[in-house]
């Protein structure tokens, strides 16, 4: 499904993200080597302390010490990652819905074509399957938005959508194609119901799906790894 500007916005967003993430991964290194010496510093200490019947126990309490640093060392890395890639798609998120109505109005326009081509040809599956012309194709069509997208966009989305299609909406259903007065409850995006059958185009359902198809990518720019908590 296009997501139209996405790529260019997620791209900014990662060249913020990437300074931010530097910031705080030289503070967790910072922080882990001064936990390091006070470590060692302690152990040192200990070692002064202890006859040389339990110098054996001083090195392996070293050993645990350091084992135990490097641990929570990673586990701050791991969660300091998590919470930059939060940032990264929330942010992008947040950049969409805030975007000018022009600019917003060509990413529902591009929702909406997608998933009326995608209602198309579900539609000529079912003829081609069971071949009744009528019965495959849903009384109405409607696009369901929220209050505000609705206020902004509902009087241009349908014209710019056929004129973006070409010709490629068959007359049949762009005559039964409405934008519902009634509004939603989603965030941004859309929803397309056709009879009684809906398509979820809402931003915060694509976002999550685009999250679990990027996250890797997007944590290897970051990074260098495409490891992720």
């Amino acid at each position: 499904m296009s997501m139209n500007g996405l790529d260019r916005i997620t791209e900014r967003i990662l060249s913020e993200a990437r300074d931010e993430a530097d910031r705080i991964l030289a503070e967790a290194e910072t922080e882990s080597a001064r936990i390091r010496a006070e470590a060692e510093a302690r152990a040192e200490n200990i070692r002064v302390r202890l006859n040389e019947e339990a110098e054996r126990d001083a090195t392996e309490l070293v050993s645990r010490i350091k084992t135990a640093v490097e641990t929570k060392k990673r586990n701050a890395l791991l969660l300091t990652q998590s919470e930059i890639l939060d940032d990264v798609f929330d942010g992008t998120l947040a950049q969409i819905y805030n975007l000018d109505a022009e600019k917003y109005t060509e990413i529902l326009v591009g929702l909406l074509c997608a998933a009326l081509m995608e209602q198309i040809e579900a539609e000529k599956i079912s003829r081609d399957l069971y071949g009744e012309e009528d019965a495959m194709a849903p009384d109405s069509y409607e696009v369901l938005l929220n209050q505000r997208d609705y206020n902004r966009c509902g009087k241009v989305l349908l014209a710019r959508t056929a004129q973006k299609l070409g010709g490629k909406l068959p007359s049949e259903m762009l005559k039964k194609l409405t934008v519902s007065e009634k509004t939603v409850g989603i965030d941004g995006g859309l929803i397309l119901r056709c009879g009684s059958v809906e398509a979820n185009c809402s931003l915060t359902l694509l976002f999550a799906q685009l999250r679990e198809e990027l996250e890797s990518e997007v944590s290897r720019a970051l990074f260098g790894t495409s490891e992720h908590p």
